[in-house]
């Protein structure tokens, strides 16, 4: 058994000589990463709709075929060997099997074998994990200027988004078979990513508070809650690791500080497109306290306004408890679930009839559902290993943005759809590749040129 150092810029798991012959890989995950978390939906409908070929897809058929290549092989071979990788590629070879043993059992079912195959994009996203630790590798400083570079373009198309591009009524082109409009501005998703890394790697907060102002500021008008709960339970990790409590708190208390002008300022305008209830301080309060109290949601916005807030919390909880009715109908369905392609948007009585839903926007639900406890348990288990990954890697780097953006991406992840997506899914695995890379390494220090990854030898 050996491990071998690889050219001055990126360790591999090699042994022998092993010279990388580096490509724009780095650039095409940070195009991807800023793509689907600025502009989500509308970015992962870029591509050729009308032939159900997206960008996403693309960028990974390309990464499986043609991705980067060492002296030894192709970059995926290599990373398969690795020996800190072996768990991890267990399970994920099982959930990829697993995914098409759905696929199949939703077509001798008789449902829909487009939509059958599509559904397994659950099983095989976590592929672009390997592209994550690719760049990670190559370059040790990459994600903390991925993040920096979110933070700019999250925070000014985001703004821009809330005060006009919502409003815009163009659609993407070729979409018009969508389950529902495509517009060619979506919300943003990157706010608590960039808010998160921005307090993990910048030493000094105040150096970026205008991005760090600004992402909030987003944050709070785009009024996505299940993006308030990531960026709340980040934040509460990444106070325990970094043990700089007031730090953390003087960047929480940006938030309350961006309310209180508002109130000040007696802000008042309209939500984005698509969103209920109005841009204020009311409205942006109301909206958290709804699902846990309407009535005093209703003292804070309008009651329509409130009954709007509380009813998408009800929607969903109507949907799960008829998803849990239906898995635990039997015992092959508790294990094995209902199958990829089932019309799982017909268990939920409030979503009109003929409307195309596939995700109960909870990604719990959507693992117990098409898969069954079987396939929840296989979900837990992929994301054990990549926890454990994350934690090697701080405890070698002390940098604890990794195990922070897993968690509240995570915890993100049970309010909504997420892992079944692309904008969710591909800079989730993309980032925490990158973030756990270092937990490949041999050397204790991630920054020596040279460095040296634990690998089986090869003869």
């Amino acid at each position: 058994m050996g491990s071998i150092a690889l050219a001055p810029t990126l360790p591999a798991d090699l042994s022998g000589p092993c010279k990388l012959l580096a490509g724009p890989w780095s650039k095409v995950a940070l195009f991807l990463i800023a793509g689907y978390l600025c502009m989500s939906r509308s970015f992962a409908y870029l591509g050729l709709p009308w032939f159900s070929i997206y960008i996403g897809e693309v960028c990974l058929a390309a990464f499986l075929f043609v991705g980067p290549r060492t002296k030894q092989g192709p970059w995926l071979q290599v990373a398969w060997r690795a020996r800190r990788l072996q768990s991890l590629k267990r399970v994920l070879l099982v959930l990829l099997c697993y995914g098409a043993l759905q696929a199949l059992r939703g077509i001798f079912a008789g449902y829909p074998p487009f939509t059958a195959a599509r559904d397994t994009a659950f099983n095989y996203y976590p592929l672009f994990l390997f592209l994550g630790i690719w760049v990670g590798l190559e370059d040790a400083d990459f994600l903390r200027q991925a993040v920096r570079v979110l933070a700019w373009c999250n925070g000014l198309y985001g703004l821009a988004y809330v005060l006009f591009l919502s409003r815009l009524p163009w659609t993407m082109p070729g979409t018009a078979s969508a389950a529902s409009p495509v517009p060619l501005f979506s919300e943003p998703y990157g706010s608590a990513v960039a808010l998160l890394g921005l307090l993990a790697f910048e030493p000094k907060v105040r150096r970026v508070w205008h991005l760090f102002a600004l992402n909030a500021l987003v944050m709070l008008w785009a009024q996505v809650r299940a993006e308030w709960v990531a960026f709340t339970v980040g934040l509460l990790l990444l106070a325990w690791c970094t043990k700089r409590l007031r730090q953390v708190l003087l960047a929480g208390s940006v938030v309350l500080v961006l309310l209180a002008v508002m109130s000040i300022a007696s802000i008042d305008l309209p939500s984005p497109q698509g969103r209920s209830g109005r841009i204020s301080v009311g409205h942006i309060v109301g909206r958290a306290l709804a699902p846990i109290n309407k009535s005093a949601a209703s003292e804070l916005a309008s009651s329509s306004d409130a009954r709007i807030f509380a009813g998408t919390a009800s929607w969903r909880l109507l949907w799960w408890s008829a998803i849990w009715r239906e898995v635990h109908g039997s015992v092959l369905r508790t294990a094995l679930g209902l199958g990829y392609g089932y019309p799982i948007g017909e268990l939920n009585p409030l979503i009109e009839p003929g409307t195309f839903i596939q995700t109960p926007h909870s990604d719990f639900f959507y693992a117990l559902g098409f898969s069954g406890w079987l396939g929840v348990v296989l979900f837990g288990l992929l994301q054990a290993q990549i926890a454990g990954l994350l934690w090697r890697s701080y405890r070698i780097t002390a940098q604890p943005f990794g195990p922070a953006c897993w968690i509240a991406l995570l915890a993100a992840s049970f309010f909504e759809d997420f892992f079944e997506a692309p904008f969710g899914a591909i800079p989730f695995y993309l980032l925490v590749g990158m973030a756990l890379a270092p937990a490949l390494l041999v050397t204790r220090t991630a920054s020596a040129i040279g460095r040296q990854i634990d690998a089986p030898a090869t003869r």
